[in-house]
């Protein structure tokens, strides 16, 4: 089963998103503000210092999750426009170590000559760092993952790249709902569901696509679609 998300239910749950880490963010401004003015005001001993720092601590952390939000509903803006997928990708290998010792084989089939794709460096390396992490997650007794590029001709020409893993695979029940914020098959406290999400909105930042394609014993496939850049990746 082959599976894109839904444009219209995905953007209206983004908008949803959006608008509540919006929201949140002043908040957690405002608690961060007096946290920090009643943190200047004590004195190097008082016993209230260490409660205030915690509170910052967990405000940064609640921010850190405001960004992940902002990235799904599409507010968050990418700082440049040309990347190297098959860089990204070669910069899984220095995980390989930890995957090994999960049992899990990383291969990379990469394309010679695929050009700069249309995103931000640090949105594909994230991307393809969370499609890698959702793949072995898929492999609890050890397998295989796969991360392949190639060039997709057309107006304009896509640059692909596929993770896929030879895990048990998913439901179709399952399939519609993966790229969902919150949605999650694991154990509660193993994952908070947000990563493929944010996957998806990296992909509709950047005018591309996301597909996974799985069926029950034969495994998951996840394609990221970005369109060619016209910029000259050197300058990045």
């Amino acid at each position: 089963m082959k599976i894109t998300p839904d444009k219209a239910k995905m953007e209206a749950v983004g908008r949803l998103a959006g608008g509540a880490a919006h929201d949140l963010n002043n908040m957690l401004g405002a608690i961060e503000g007096y946290a920090t003015l009643m943190l200047n005001s004590l004195k190097p001993e008082d016993p209230l210092k260490p409660d205030l720092e915690e509170i910052r601590k967990a405000v940064a952390r609640a921010s850190a999750l405001t960004r992940k939000f902002f990235t799904f509903s599409l507010r968050a803006q990418p700082q440049n426009k040309a990347c190297s997928l098959n860089a990204a990708a070669e910069k899984l290998l220095e995980g390989r170590p930890a995957l090994e010792a999960r049992g899990i084989k990383l291969e990379l089939r990469l394309a010679a000559g695929l050009p700069a794709c249309s995103c931000d460096q640090a949105q594909a390396d994230f991307a393809l760092a969370a499609l890698l992490s959702n793949a072995a997650d898929a492999l609890p007794e050890g397998g295989t993952v796969t991360v392949s590029t190639r060039l997709v001709p057309g107006d304009p020409p896509l640059c692909a790249v596929s993770v896929k893993d030879s895990g048990q695979g998913m439901t179709p029940e399952v399939m519609e709902h993966i790229f969902e914020p919150f949605f999650t098959t694991k154990e509660k406290g193993k994952g908070a569901g947000l990563s493929l999400a944010m996957v998806y909105g990296i992909s509709r930042q950047n005018n591309g696509r996301i597909e996974a394609q799985s069926e029950p014993g034969k495994g998951a496939e996840f394609t990221l679609f970005l369109p060619e850049s016209t910029q000259n990746l050197r300058k990045i």
